[in-house]
């Protein structure tokens, strides 16, 4: 058996080093495009909700408008759904129109293919405090004056004394007359029926 020659071992490496070299090299151009800014930017606040949020990756993403395998939904505080599901892609930048929402936390999810074919997501999230929004939406605590108040209220109906039912004497004077016509037919007839007794004894 021969013995190894050292020459030719360190050649064989060195040329089996040449090879592998380049191999690792290319390694990272193997790897999954990522995502390298946004706007809004991640975890920041702005003083007005946006009209569109766009994501930018580190290449160009696979994506036709007739497969539209791009996808991002914009929630904001309430959990209202503010995008309308239509991505527009120029370039490595995927967006889509977002209307305005509440105050608070915007939640961006988001989904694409990789330029290597292979499917990649992520989500993030921005605040939104617009100061339009926050006056509309306290309520007014404008003190209310005792004018107001009176104006506003209405007044108890006042309570007035039940009527009392006078008797009706519009007859009285006739009642009257009656009774004076009675009396004097009665003393009449009484004066007839004595004078016709004082007659009666004398005769």
């Amino acid at each position: 058996m021969k013995p190894h020659n050292p020459r030719r071992l360190r050649l064989r490496l060195a040329v089996a080093a040449a090879f592998l070299i380049p191999a690792f090299a290319a390694t990272p151009a193997l790897a999954h495009d990522a995502l390298e800014s946004t706007v809004p930017a991640k975890d920041t606040t702005v003083t007005a909700a946006p009209g569109s949020v766009s994501l930018t990756l580190s290449e160009p993403p696979l994506d036709t408008e007739q497969l539209n395998l791009s996808v991002i939904t914009v929630t904001d505080e309430t959990g209202k759904t503010l995008s309308d599901g239509k991505v527009t892609v120029e370039g490595p930048t995927i967006s889509t129109a977002i209307t305005a929402g509440a105050n608070g936390v915007y939640k961006v999810l988001w989904r694409t293919v990789s330029s290597d074919g292979h499917p990649i997501e992520g989500n993030y999230s921005f605040t939104v405090q617009d100061p339009a929004q926050a006056v509309a939406a306290t309520p007014s605590t404008t003190p209310t004056t005792a004018a107001e108040t009176a104006t506003s209220t209405p007044a108890p109906a006042a309570q007035t004394a039940p009527e009392q039912i006078k008797p009706d004497d519009s007859n009285a004077p006739v009642a009257v007359g009656i009774a004076a016509a009675i009396l004097a037919v009665v003393a009449a007839a009484f004066f007839i029926i004595r004078r016709r007794r004082d007659k009666g004894a004398g005769a």
